[in-house]
């Protein structure tokens, strides 16, 4: 059925990529176009009014290729209506309540089209759910439209999973509707990404955000039971809009600044800022909605018993991918406006919160306890007859359990450390914390239940998998920073002379200094034991004697020299080589100046 299924999609595909080149065409002839400006990520000019092509393509594949029975009729009425919105807001610039207005206006009439989480809600509950979800998902989608392809790709994947899962369910009318929205966003695609020659505008994000909140909007699937069931599927099929938007708002908040305030402070603009390609924060972003589609398609497959694990792993990897993306920084005044926000008098805001980064910490250790904790259950009772009463311990205990590590970490001094500083020290402060909070949870329960009451095998499970994931967090955040860094494509290549000390202290403040603009291609070290090694990923290349062999094999401009163990004969080598081969030499010194500027021995 699937394949029959896909046939309006790719009708739908050819129409929008005509329409596509169409409205172009007429874009570039008539002037319509977007001039570069510096809040954008364009370089030449670019045509305007892309969205035109998506909805004349979904229309008119709706009318050419299916029956209008109810709601069809309905549902594209209020599409065009969306459309229109979006178009005047385009070429007039409409205010935000006007356009808040109609979005809310679209969810209402899409409520009454019998468009629901789950008919079996009270009446006004489900009609509020409709109409915060048509505004989020609308809203989320034209914020996400910051960079080529971004919007459409993700609304392509978006849809690819909707269609499974109509398919899966034999819903023939939904897997028609979604195919026909799937073509038409992907015609306009091929013209948006890599290299986008035309935007959609708001006219655009409009229809494809309204399109997609209707179209993860049902009345009759098998997991609608419940109030998380009924959200589950929907939110993580459109997870990148929902934590773009979520990531943005929070940040924003906690930095003083408005909501509504624009800016280059998406998760796509940060990735962008920490030295990728437009391209490639895009692809990145994609994987992230495969990855959580596909937790979702394979939940709805397995059973939904499994899915608050499956689920806090994959909300626990977006607020890690979110710590690292906040620290990065997008604006030269990144910094918090403590002035003008202490100026407005009243109720302290987020800005001025002092400890926020240890909050968000706390909250992401909360969410790894409880993994921990409910694995360590699985791994010594998950196969056995006794699981259904265990199962009940572990919900009994965990309020303590987590309680009692967190503070235990508190008093080890876990949240007075930083990530970006994480080492052997942090993991002695985990390990101890969570031997002091798991004791003191057992001696508390034991005390409280009996002696006997829990298993010690338990809290030694626990131990080893809270140590493990807790480090593991922190780590993953290191190395998400480390993997995602990248330099400048004009950064010096340079040697550093010494694989010791020195030269580790060297790497690490090229590294996390972009503005030296350096980029370290290899280490040199006379000590023969030291060759083949690498440092921080960067390997030792030879000693004073494979130099020149090196000068002539990679294009450096500067040699770092972190060592004085050094001879005199060296030494003349040394500068012998950079002379011959124009490369210029540095010393690596470490001096304490005073106020008054004078060096100090």
């Amino acid at each position: 059925m699937s394949w029959s299924l896909l046939q309006p999609a790719f009708a739908s595909f050819a129409i929008s990529a005509v329409a596509t080149w169409l409205v172009r065409r007429q874009a570039r002839r008539r002037g319509w176009l977007v001039a570069p400006r510096p809040d954008r990520w364009h370089r030449e000019p670019t045509a305007l009014f892309g969205g035109s092509a998506i909805f004349v393509a979904f229309a008119l594949a709706l009318l050419i290729l299916t029956t209008l029975t109810p709601p069809l009729p309905g549902f594209l009425a209020l599409m065009t209506g969306m459309f229109l919105v979006g178009l005047a807001d385009d070429v007039w610039e409409l205010r935000p309540q006007t356009k808040l207005v109609a979005q809310i206006a679209s969810g209402l009439f899409l409520h009454l089209l019998g468009f629901h989480f789950n008919a079996e809600l009270p009446w006004l509950l489900d009609l509020a759910f409709v109409v915060f979800w048509v505004v989020a998902i609308t809203n989320a989608m034209n914020l996400l439209d910051n960079m080529n392809g971004l919007c459409a790709g993700v609304a392509v994947i978006a849809s690819v999973f909707r269609f499974l899962f109509y398919v899966q369910d034999g819903n023939v009318a939904g897997a028609e509707l979604t195919a026909i929205f799937l073509g038409a966003v992907a015609g306009f695609l091929i013209f948006n990404f890599p290299r986008a020659s035309i935007f959609m505008g708001d006219s655009g994000s409009f229809v494809v955000g309204f399109g997609l909140a209707a179209l993860n909007l049902t009345s009759s699937e098998a997991y609608s039971k419940g109030l998380l069931s009924i959200l589950f599927f929907p939110v993580l099929i459109l997870a990148i809009p929902i934590f773009d938007t979520t990531f943005v708002s929070v940040v924003r908040w906690f930095s003083g600044r408005s909501l509504s305030q624009g800016g280059r402070d998406h998760t796509s603009h940060r990735l962008v800022a920490v030295g990728l390609s437009e391209t490639t924060a895009v692809l990145i972003l994609y994987t992230i909605s495969i990855a959580s589609g596909t937790v979702a398609f394979v939940l709805y497959r397995v059973g939904f018993s499994y899915a608050w694990f499956a689920v806090a792993l994959l909300i626990m990897s977006l607020v890690l991918f979110g710590i690292y993306l906040a620290s990065v920084k997008v604006y030269p005044e990144d910094e918090v406006p403590w002035d003008v926000e202490r100026s407005r008098g009243g109720f302290p805001l987020a800005a001025d919160f002092k400890y926020k980064r240890m909050l968000l910490w706390v909250v992401v250790d909360t969410l790894t306890l409880l993994l921990a904790w409910y694995l360590a259950y699985v791994v010594r009772f998950g196969e056995s007859a006794a699981w259904v009463v265990e199962l009940d311990r572990f919900m009994a205990s965990t309020p303590v359990v987590v309680a009692a590590v967190l503070l235990g970490l508190f008093v080890r001094g876990l949240y007075r450390t930083d990530w970006q500083h994480f080492s052997l020290h942090e993991v002695r402060a985990i390990g101890a914390g969570t031997a002091l909070g798991l004791t003191a949870a057992f001696v508390t329960m034991s005390l409280a239940e009996g002696i006997g009451s829990y298993s010690v095998s338990v809290f030694i499970i626990a131990f080893g998998a809270t140590v493990l994931m807790l480090a593991g967090t922190r780590l993953s955040v290191r190395s998400l920073a480390d993997g995602l860094r990248r330099l400048p494509p004009d950064a010096e290549r340079i040697l550093i002379y010494g694989a010791g000390v020195g030269g580790e202290l060297a790497l690490r403040e090229i590294r996390s200094n972009a503005g030296l603009g350096k980029a370290p291609v290899g280490f040199i070290d006379d000590d023969p034991l030291r060759r083949g090694m690498t440092i921080h990923g960067v390997p030792v290349l030879g000693g004073l004697s494979e130099l020149e062999r090196v000068l002539r094999r990679h294009p450096i401009r500067a040699i770092i020299v972190s060592t004085g163990k050094i001879t005199r004969e060296h030494q003349t080598r040394l500068v012998e080589l950079a002379r011959r081969h124009e490369v210029t030499l540095h010393r690596l010194e470490i001096t304490m100046v005073p106020y008054g500027g004078e060096k100090t021995q």
